[in-house]
């Protein structure tokens, strides 16, 4: 009776528009169970994706002019690529964006900055927003610990610049008008560049895009600040720069020195196919010790050899 009467007062504690006992019970609620087809299970999936516009079909019927082997066909994206008109020159590489997306990735980034000696001219280094895939995918040596281009006899993927504007700083604060450095090779790519002790020269590196959509070793060039003309440093146009290391340094307002490839130096030593001996791994100590994990280290004479070729000036 207790237990009966706390349920009760706890009961008429909540709001009812008739007493308990005369509360209608909802009938019991029957589960229909139907049998699904395939016809159904293909009508509902079908209204499911009837909203999402396909990137790419892939055809799988032989014959069709389709990709049976997995690739896009190029058939099956015309629909889709009528309002970018580069889809249809790619095929199955790279989507360009629309017009709107690609003017903001590709906006030129701000200027990196370089002040002269005594503060009164300051460079506009200009530069691309992101940089070329041939520039990503260009191949390295890893030697000791070093990643190195082999062609440009430098570290390798490396950025660049695309221009140089001098602008002279007036005293109220604001810029004069922009000397453009001209004279350069058409795409040249600028690098290392260093004011003269007096602030009259710039000197800087340049490498230019060759036929077979390779880069060319780097060359040294010296600029004039207030007329803005460039020139090569060497008279000699296979004199080229080693920049694996320090590549060159100002002595005075008219003298640099410079790192150059050795001119005698001959083509790049050739892998052994047989090796010359074995490896051989050996701890004396029998002591398992963690040690610091080192990349790119050299692992043979011919390692040795190559690191010898492209580091020496």
């Amino acid at each position: 009776m207790m237990g009966m009467h706390t349920l009760y007062h706890r009961l008429t504690l909540l709001s009812f528009s008739s007493p308990l006992s005369l509360l209608p019970l909802a009938p019991p609620l029957h589960l229909t169970l139907r049998r699904r087809t395939t016809a159904n299970f293909a009508s509902m999936s079908t209204s499911r994706l009837r909203h999402i516009a396909p990137l790419a079909a892939v055809s799988t019927e032989d014959g069709a002019g389709g990709a049976s082997n997995g690739f896009v066909s190029s058939s099956s994206t015309a629909g889709a690529s009528n309002d970018y008109e580069d889809d249809s020159a790619l095929g199955v590489g790279y989507r360009v964006p629309p017009p709107e997306i690609r003017d903001i990735v590709d906006a030129p980034p701000v200027p990196a900055l370089s002040f002269s000696p005594y503060r009164d001219k300051i460079i506009f280094l200009k530069r691309r927003a992101l940089p070329p895939l041939t520039e990503l995918a260009r191949p390295e040596e890893k030697l000791a610990g070093l990643r190195i281009d082999g062609h440009c006899n430098s570290r390798s993927r490396m950025s660049f610049y695309t221009g140089l504007g001098i602008h002279q700083i007036l005293p109220d604060g604001t810029f004069g008008p922009e000397v453009e450095i001209h004279g350069l090779p058409e795409g040249a790519k600028i690098n290392f560049v260093t004011w003269s002790p007096d602030a009259r020269h710039l000197s800087f590196s340049i490498r230019v895009n060759e036929e077979d959509n390779n880069t060319s070793k780097l060359s040294v060039w010296i600029a004039d600040v207030e007329t803005g003309k460039a020139r090569p440093l060497f008279q000699s146009p296979d004199v080229y720069l080693n920049a694996v290391f320090d590549n060159y340094v100002w002595v005075d307002n008219s003298t640099l020195l410079v790192c150059t490839i050795p001119s005698t130096r001959g083509p790049p030593p050739k892998k052994p196919l047989v090796p010359g001996g074995p490896k051989i791994q050996s701890n004396e100590q029998r002591n398992i010790i963690q040690v610091r994990t080192f990349q790119d280290l050299l692992k043979d004479e011919y390692d040795e050899d190559l690191f010898d070729y492209y580091a020496t000036s």
